[in-house]
């Protein structure tokens, strides 16, 4: 059984909210006898009375995007400029859901079966040894409830969805604070070109313990070892019964596209995964994790400045659109989709601990970003520009970089983006949604090119270095330095009805800090121009 509500799920997440470093060199910078080292004494552990199987990796593209569709009707919101990274830890005595795991399942090393979907009760741990690539502006390793028992919540709640297997809800919900590079950092010091860095998830803080003691007597460094926890809002165990987990890794512009290629092209070397078990160990539950609170710039004072933009661009729109069977030129506003309380903690909307509490849909939610905002539904025809005006969150260093994405909205399936870095926070420029630093800013030279530039007020030009333009189009002719160019019907195909786009806009650590920031004070994306759908 499919399900088809991820079409739907910006507005239903709305009405829901209503309601309710070093330099850029190369990764073979350590020798590979320090990523043997580590594997070696993780597979050491079997000399103190574990069990240790191998496991394989993941490297999931925009194009893996067509398997996921046919399991799930959806690719889930993946980030169209950066590949996940996914351990297939090994599944041998778990139960393994039918309906949507059993196809991807994969062999093992050691001739097991593994899979992106895995479960761990409390006496087990999954390692992931991680050779950190080239660096890059984001690093992130985060793990998440994926499925859970429809029987688990006796209350109905708007965004509880039925998996492919009708007797457990879609969850995707994250266990707790992502472990980015940020966290990394402040522990082992800067882990970028080729530091081993091990991560342990597990329940168990008895276990986790003893994994760490046992690592560090073979001569691994107890600084690189980061534990991830699993709370007691998690349902472990390996039956049916027990919650399944995903876990991915994000890594995001790196510095050397190169470089960050070639990490890529040899993942199964730079990222090796175990499960380890110890039946053994007594059993210490890890309470529930607690979200780190966040802060942030206000950027509020900017609101009638982008009203002003939106307006100007609206102008022209209505201009200079054929609508054809295209709805009106309209300005929409992107919605959060998180709520931090007086504290700065997130706790209602795409919040992992809410989602897990509810059994809603959380969409691989990360607190790293701060804004993770949706865009109505829009149809495009072929000749057809969509206006996306924005507040530069770099700015106000609010960010480390920014993105925007853009989807097949019927899929969930992220298609094409345009991204920028804060030079300030990750010592490198690269991106082309603001500009570089030392050139004229997205928003001043979209507003020369298409001839609106002297019709802004002064306080508009005095915000305008703070301010982004992207544009969208199946065929970019207009401001095509800053025109995401989806490439005729390639990437959305012309059917009818037509196939929807809708776009998302990703803010990700707030300098200083180790989440993204608050989206109490921050200002969303206006939209501009034909097509939007009905909601």
């Amino acid at each position: 059984m499919k399900n088809k509500y991820l079409r739907f799920i910006p507005i239903s997440i709305f009405a829901f909210l209503v309601i309710g470093c070093s330099d850029g060199s190369d990764s073979t910078s350590t020798p590979s006898s320090a990523m043997d080292k580590t594997t070696n004494a993780v597979k050491g552990l079997a000399a103190s009375g574990y069990q240790v199987t191998q496991g394989n990796v993941f490297l999931f593209t925009n194009s893996d995007c067509a398997q996921f569709i046919e399991i799930f009707d959806s690719c889930f919101g993946n980030n169209a400029a950066a590949p996940y990274v996914i351990p297939q830890p090994p599944t041998t005595g778990t139960y393994v859901d039918p309906y949507y795991a059993e196809p991807l399942n994969t062999p093992g090393p050691d001739g097991v079966n593994t899979n992106v979907a895995f479960r761990l009760d409390d006496q087990d741990a999954l390692i992931t040894v991680v050779k950190y690539p080239p660096k890059g502006a984001y690093f992130g390793y985060q793990s998440y409830v994926f499925t859970s028992e429809t029987s688990n919540y006796p209350q109905s709640y708007p965004l509880q969805v039925v998996s492919p297997d009708i007797d457990r809800y879609e969850i995707f919900g994250s266990v707790g604070n992502d472990i980015n590079n940020i966290i990394v950092q402040n522990q082992a010091g800067s882990p970028w070109n080729g530091e081993i860095i091990t991560y342990v998830t597990t329940s168990n803080q008895l276990l986790a313990d003893q994994i760490t003691s046992n690592l560090v007597a073979q001569g691994i460094n107890q600084n690189t070892i980061m534990v991830e926890k699993l709370g007691s809002n998690v349902r472990t165990g390996r039956g049916k019964e027990a919650d399944d987990l995903v876990t991915l890794m994000r890594y995001a512009l790196p510095q050397d596209e190169k470089s960050g290629d070639d990490w890529y092209s040899s993942i199964s070397n730079n990222v090796v995964v175990f499960k380890v078990n110890n039946s053994n160990i007594a059993i210490t539950r890890y309470p529930q994790n607690q979200y780190t609170a966040r802060s942030a710039t206000t950027e509020l004072q900017l609101i009638p400045a982008l009203d002003e933009l939106a307006s100007l661009l609206e102008s022209w729109s209505v201009t200079h659109s054929a609508l054809g069977s295209l709805t009106a030129v309209s300005t929409s506003s992107f919605k959060r989709t998180t709520l931090d309380n007086m504290d700065g903690i997130p706790t209602i909307g795409l919040v992992g601990s809410d989602c897990i509490n509810k059994g809603t849909i959380c969409a691989g939610d990360n607190q790293d970003t701060s804004t993770y905002a949706f865009s109505p539904n829009f149809d495009l025809s072929n000749d057809s520009i969509l206006f996306v005006a924005g507040v530069d969150h770099n700015k106000f260093n609010n960010s480390s970089y920014i993105s925007l994405s853009i989807y097949n909205a019927a899929q969930m399936a992220g298609i094409a983006s345009s991204s920028q870095t804060n030079f300030s926070a990750v010592g490198f420029n690269s991106g082309s949604l603001t500009g570089s630093d030392k050139a004229i800013n997205s928003a001043e030279y979209v507003l020369r090119e298409i001839g609106l530039y002297d019709s802004a007020s002064g306080i508009l030009k005095l915000a305008l270095p703070n301010l982004y333009i992207n544009l969208v189009s199946k065929n970019c002719s207009v401001a095509v330095q800053y025109c995401i160019d989806l490439n005729g019907n390639s990437l959305i195909p012309d059917t009818n009805p037509p196939t929807p786009i809708n776009m998302y806009e990703r803010s990700y650590i707030r300098p200083g800090a180790t989440t993204g920031a608050s989206p109490n004070v921050m200002v969303y994306p206006r939209v501009i121009g034909p097509g939007k759908q009905a909601s």
